[in-house]
């Protein structure tokens, strides 16, 4: 499973247009506006092109305005079961939405821009289009979260990963490898319905999908967690909440 330097998951070609401050400083209106209207009930694809269209944005940065954005209620709804400290999942048993967690750190390790949600959630704008292909920085991204997972003494941890993507099965079997090397006890499934299998397991959550958080009992902000700490760092973290 080489990498395959054709592709990356660093900035778009446009990006450093597209998100300079005052770029910023209009899609943090439009957020105003986008979770005002998610707050009346509109659905997310009719806000999303209201909002988008009077703010003139681009596919991208509307992308990265749906991905910030979340209404009220799911918002507190996600908030009442995060876990504040990693020292709480010491001996405890941990499931990770794996493609979620892979493909975020990746584009912070790659250099693209990321997103902080209105629910305090990392989020990229890469996306996953039924094919996932292992980069330079995929190696680095599942050995940190193995230190992390050796520091702080989980149970048990399990990746979970989409089975209809393709190469689903050489990620699970590489990362699978990685934790044997590292003296992690830790497994890999494919699933056919993820969301539901991460949301419904009795574990704690790693994901930065508010629609699993939502229903999950517990779980941990990984991504934040390593940005925080300088375990990872972003050289394009952008929060348009700090200018609302």
């Amino acid at each position: 499973m080489s990498p395959d330097n054709r592709k990356h998951r660093g900035p778009g070609p446009r990006d450093h247009l597209l998100f300079t401050e005052d770029q910023v400083e209009i899609m943090a209106a439009a957020a105003k506006d986008y979770c005002w209207l998610l707050d009346k009930n509109y659905t997310a694809k009719a806000a999303l092109k209201l909002v988008g269209d009077h703010f003139k944005l681009q596919e991208r940065q509307r992308k990265a305005l749906d991905r910030a954005c979340q209404p009220s209620e799911l918002v507190e709804r996600v908030a009442t079961g995060e876990l504040s400290s990693p020292e709480a999942l010491k001996h405890r048993s941990v499931i990770i939405d794996g493609f979620n967690l892979l493909i975020i750190m990746e584009a912070v390790l790659s250099g693209a821009p990321v997103f902080k949600g209105r629910d305090g959630l990392i989020r990229d704008i890469s996306g996953l289009h039924g094919s996932y292909r292992k980069i330079s920085e995929t190696p680095k991204a599942i050995a940190l979260t193995a230190a992390f997972f050796k520091q702080y003494n989980a149970s048990s941890v399990l990746w979970v990963f989409d089975k209809p993507v393709s190469n689903s099965g050489r990620l699970a079997k590489f990362v699978q490898e990685v934790g044997l090397e590292n003296d992690i006890q830790w497994q890999t499934k494919l699933a056919d319905q993820t969301d539901n299998k991460v949301a419904e397991a009795d574990k704690i959550v790693i994901s930065s999908d508010s629609q699993i958080l939502a229903r999950c009992n517990q779980w941990f902000n990984l991504i934040s967690f390593f940005l925080e700490n300088r375990i990872i760092e972003s050289n394009w973290l952008i929060d348009i909440w700090k200018h609302n």
